[in-house]
């Protein structure tokens, strides 16, 4: 059940990122010179800039909002995974819920941990 419900869904998006790049590699964009490896770098800045600009509230919230939006995600795969242990020790938990929570906990923990081996494996590139 450890290797359905953790195991193999942390390590999903890793597979998929290294197929991604494997076949980019193939037959993906090439750069030719040193000027053109540039402007794909500051391609990709752009993009990352773009994103940060999106996610950009307007105006200047207050610091506890700020630091709300850094963490919730955080501190909903913290509530998921507790709700899901919770079922393991509430007598009479219908069987859909118990499997509905320890799906969701496997999510959480996709998220929590593929993201960082994804970003290890990208970074030894």
């Amino acid at each position: 059940m450890i290797l359905e419900s953790i195991i193999l869904p942390a390590l999903v998006p890793a597979a998929i990122d290294m197929v991604r790049t494997t076949v980019n590699r193939i037959v993906g964009v090439k750069a030719q010179t040193v000027d053109e490896v540039i402007q794909l770098r500051n391609s990709e800045v752009e993009k990352l800039k773009a994103l940060a600009e999106m996610d950009n509230p307007g105006g200047t919230p207050s610091q506890w909002v700020i630091d709300l939006r850094g963490s919730f995600r955080y501190l909903l795969a913290g509530v998921t995974i507790t709700a899901a242990v919770t079922t393991l020790y509430v007598p009479g938990v219908p069987e859909v819920l118990f499997d509905y929570s320890w799906q969701a906990a496997s999510a959480v923990f996709s998220f929590l941990f593929g993201e960082h081996i994804m970003l290890r494996i990208k970074n030894k590139e």
